[in-house]
């Protein structure tokens, strides 16, 4: 992410607590920022805010993780128009 993004895009979703802190903090530095900062799970019609990270999981860890940002992209987008 760049100081660019933050005064480009409308939205900058995010995985987990400690991304939204660290994309907060370095929106805090940019002038004119636009974008807002969110998690992606805030939109996932099964409440879980959290999309933990898989990399040291299984297959069935990705695949939980690749239905729950498909959920929350499709409620984002549908939320947005």
């Amino acid at each position: 992410i760049t100081k660019e993004d933050f005064q480009t895009f409308d939205h900058i979703l995010c995985m987990d607590e400690s991304n939204l802190r660290d994309l907060n903090r370095k929106s805090n530095q940019v002038k004119d920022c636009k974008a807002k900062i969110e998690l992606l799970g805030t939109y996932d019609p099964q409440k879980q805010l959290i999309i933990e990270d898989p990399y040291y999981g299984n297959e069935k860890d990705f695949e939980t993780v690749y239905e729950q940002c498909l959920r929350c992209c499709k409620a984002f987008l549908e939320k947005s128009h």
